[in-house]
């Protein structure tokens, strides 16, 4: 997914273990109006606990998780399987900034705590890929876990989807308890 160090096997079970059923995923799915019929696809899905989740709302279309760590894929496979929806959900393997997926296929898109994990230098293409995704009126939904670092990186933030294409539809602040995030919805422009 980046220019950053490649995860072993020990450390997306350690990940699993401690985050892979993390608050961030059902707050964040609780706050996005979804279809019933909608494609969503989730860049970076881990071990699959946001599109688990977003079954509850999407209960005739599609669920796709894509993740570059072969053991996530692993991991979020096997925890689909007693699911209640797992034949619409699937994994595909691939990093951000090369989606595996045909032009139009989503109606939202999630990165949920993933889009740091993009790599600075693939952030951009990244952004690109999932306007290529989405079908028109689709959505971007960006989640970060606790509170923005500062303001630039708010703004840095904007500043680089808005570069890409997109325009900022809603902002705001999730927190459950001693979780928090911070959720960003975005559409592509014209």
């Amino acid at each position: 997914m980046s220019d950053e160090p490649t995860w072993d096997r020990a450390t997306a079970d350690w990940y699993a273990t401690n985050y892979g059923e993390y608050a961030t995923n059902r707050l964040g799915v609780a706050a996005i109006e979804f279809g019933q019929g909608d494609v969503v696809v989730d860049i970076g899905c881990g071990t699959g606990s946001a599109l688990r989740a977003a079954a509850e709302w999407v209960t005739s279309g599609r669920l796709i998780g894509v993740d570059p760590v072969p053991r996530m894929l692993e991991i979020a496979k096997q925890r689909a399987l007693s699911h209640p929806a797992a034949a619409r959900i699937e994994f595909l393997p691939g990093p951000a900034h090369a989606l595996p997926l045909p032009a139009d296929t989503a109606d939202v898109v999630l990165a949920f705590d993933s889009f740091d994990h993009w790599g600075e230098r693939n952030k951009l293409a990244g952004l690109h890929e999932v306007r290529r995704v989405l079908r028109p009126g689709g959505r971007f939904v960006v989640v970060k876990d606790g509170a923005v670092a500062n303001a630039a990186s708010r703004d840095g933030f904007v500043q680089l989807a808005t570069s890409a294409g997109f325009e900022l539809v809603h902002e705001r602040q999730l927190s459950d308890g001693d979780v928090a995030c911070r959720l960003w919805q975005l559409r592509c422009k014209g």
